[in-house]
């Protein structure tokens, strides 16, 4: 990172967080004295009692659950089951991390690190629980314990950068107390790998304890760690000192998911894969605690509730999401590669609350229903199959600043975005797509946003997936809404206000507008009004820009990866998408359509569905030239082809 980044970042805190930084930064020589230590004189002598010694076994059930596993995905790489992995290396780039004192690494280095994110991802031990929890899961067994073991010895305490975040510490420390039960009495040498192994995950609870992210960084990091410390105080109960760090975890989860996370149930990062990150989460804490005898709130349910009904909202039929925001495929746990989080989230949620409506996502028991339910309360539930033909959703998630409009049927949907950018300062995960659409057509969501692609490496397409541009909205003399000040930093950014919402029977109408582009020599405000006539699933974009002088202006429509241009011209543009046809039609004759696809130079044209995974999308520009207040008039029918 340059020195403009560090004087960005620090002017992004208030002066209680520098002092707080400041203070951390001072451990560092203490900290570096503990790395030098025997590892074993750090932690305190476990409880006697059998049952602690054995706590996971009685809040997790180990079964073999799910389908067997063939091959592992991990972004963008497919792994044997049974690779035993260099800790440090970043298999991608080839690259091998120095194993030094962890707080010396600079994690944001490619040249040291290569893309952390690679790293971090295989050491989050997540593919081992999945193993754990396959069909003929005891077959890996030896595997899972000679890979823990291995990393153990390969990651003394405070060594290498596999101990530099305490979000990766926690993730961790859930994976093992998925894979406990299953593999504590299988090693040759249990007693001595019991030892080496429970030193390892005080250390780690104890690091997350002590670096906790705060202030302008309390985002899903301290969701994370809160809940690794909470689960792993309650599944790991060996210390007296998990008694507090319990205590505090579970203040913490209280805390953050009402302030994370609106009253209408919007996590306020504003990225979809955080708020199902978070909730994964969350769900996790509540059902661990609640089989542990540690009950949570009603405010902390109702949050979580709120969380659940936008999801089954906001997702068609067969579980399709509008991904606004980043995304780097992140899961709080993993129990089956196969299992998605909009599944694991919905079926738990819904049978913890006892809300069948949530349950149309899965035909079948996921493993991390049974594995942290127990086939009885699911068996009390029924047929998963018998959820309520009328699901339960809303429309207008105001504090969240999300609306949607869609068809009686449900076959057309459409979503517009009119919340801020981000959570806390720095609003690290958001993009720059004030009032973006996303319409989805029958299962699968059809105007799409194009996703993340990278987030430490690749910074000419980490610009992009963040930008105006890769959003189906408004561009103003090529400048974005908001302003980027690294990669996960916004140095200003776009207010929004909600002008009008009307729900009729006929048409229902959404107005809104931003400020982005008040920062211009010239200001300018962008206001969208959205008419949906749900009779004949037509849709009417007007697009009002609010300026005195000259201006190039921009709107993007990015289309899923199976839209195919069947015919355009200077003002229209025929989309075949499966069984249906759509036609876009600009009523502005300065105004002129064309198509961009898989463009390098300018970035345009693209679709990340994956963390690490691009590929090519037909993208639609329409752009001009105005002077002084003018409207743009896009058209959108749809029809069904026979």
């Amino acid at each position: 990172m340059t020195i403009q980044w560090y004087i960005k970042r620090l002017l992004s805190m208030e002066p209680k967080e520098v002092f707080w930084r400041t203070k951390s930064a001072a451990r560092i020589p203490i900290e570096w004295l503990e790395h030098q230590a025997v590892q074993g004189r750090l932690v305190p002598k476990k409880h006697s009692d059998e049952k602690a010694l054995n706590g996971s076994r009685y809040l997790i059930r180990a079964h073999n659950l799910g389908p067997p596993i063939h091959t592992l995905k991990i972004f963008d790489m497919c792994i044997d089951p049974n690779t035993q992995f260099d800790w440090h290396k970043d298999y991608v780039n080839n690259k091998v991390v120095p194993q030094k004192f962890s707080r010396l690494l600079n994690i944001r280095d490619p040249n040291v690190v290569g893309d952390i994110k690679y790293i971090w991802e295989i050491n989050r031990h997540q593919h081992l629980s999945a193993l754990a929890y396959a069909a003929k899961g005891e077959e890996y067994r030896e595997h899972i314990i000679t890979s823990i073991d291995s990393w153990i010895s390969a990651n003394p305490y405070l060594t290498g950068v596999n101990w530099t975040s305490s979000l990766e510490l926690a993730l961790r420390i859930i994976s093992w107390a998925f894979v406990f039960p299953a593999i504590s009495n299988q090693s040759n040498k249990p007693i001595q790998w019991l030892e080496k192994f429970s030193e390892s995950v005080y250390l780690h609870l104890r690091e997350i304890d002590r670096n906790l992210s705060l202030y302008s960084s309390a985002n899903n990091h301290l969701v994370g760690e809160a809940a690794g410390l909470y689960v792993g105080s309650i599944c790991f109960n060996w210390w007296t000192k998990g008694r507090a760090w319990r205590s505090k975890a579970k203040e913490i989860l209280e805390r953050e998911i009402l302030l994370q996370v609106h009253e209408d149930g919007i996590n306020k990062e504003q990225a979809m894969s955080y708020h199902l990150f978070t909730l994964e989460l969350f769900l996790l804490a509540l059902i661990v605690g609640t089989n542990a005898g540690d009950k949570f709130s009603e405010n902390y349910l109702r949050r979580i509730n709120s969380m659940l009904l936008y999801l089954s909202s906001v997702a068609t039929m067969t579980g399709d999401l509008p991904w606004f925001g980043d995304s780097d495929d992140a899961r709080g746990f993993l129990t089956s590669a196969y299992e998605s989080n909009l599944q694991t989230t919905m079926e738990l949620g819904g049978l913890f609350l006892g809300e069948p409506a949530y349950l149309r996502f899965s035909e079948t028991p996921t493993t991390a229903t049974r594995a942290l339910l127990g086939d009885e309360k699911i068996m009390s539930h029924g047929n998963l199959k018998s959820f309520p033909v009328d699901i339960k959703s809303r429309s207008m998630f105001e504090k969240g600043g999300v609306a949607i409009l869609q068809s009686d049927d449900r076959s057309v949907k459409l979503v517009m975005d009119f919340g801020e950018i981000g959570y806390t300062n720095i609003a690290a995960h958001g993009h720059a797509d004030a009032l973006s659409v996303l319409l989805a057509l029958d299962d699968q969501y059809f105007l799409i946003d194009p996703g993340t692609y990278a987030y430490h490496s690749h910074e000419s397409w980490r610009t992009y997936f963040r930008s105006t541009a890769a959003h189906n909205t408004i561009r103003i003399d090529k400048k974005d809404q908001s302003i980027m000040g690294g990669r996960f930093l916004w140095t200003a950014k776009a207010k929004v206000n909600l002008l009008k919402y009307e729900m009729g029977e006929a048409k229902d109408t959404i107005e809104a507008e931003h400020y982005g582009y008040q920062r211009l020599t010239d200001p300018v405000t962008h206001r969208r009004r959205v008419v949906f006539d749900k009779k004949h699933c037509e849709i009417l974009i007007a697009d009002t820009i609010d300026c005195l002088g000259k201006h190039d202006v921009e709107l993007f429509f990015h289309l899923h990866q199976d839209a195919s241009i069947e015919a355009s011209g200077d003002n229209f543009v025929q989309v075949g998408f499966h069984n249906r046809r759509v036609v876009f039609t600009v009523l502005n004759s300065h105004f002129i359509f064309r198509v961009l696809r898989g463009s390098e130079n300018p970035i345009v044209g693209w679709r990340s569905t994956s963390f690490g995974n691009k590929q090519p999308i037909n993208t639609l520009r329409i752009s001009g030239s105005i002077q002084g207040q003018t409207s743009i008039i896009t058209k959108i029918i749809g029809s069904t082809i026979s």
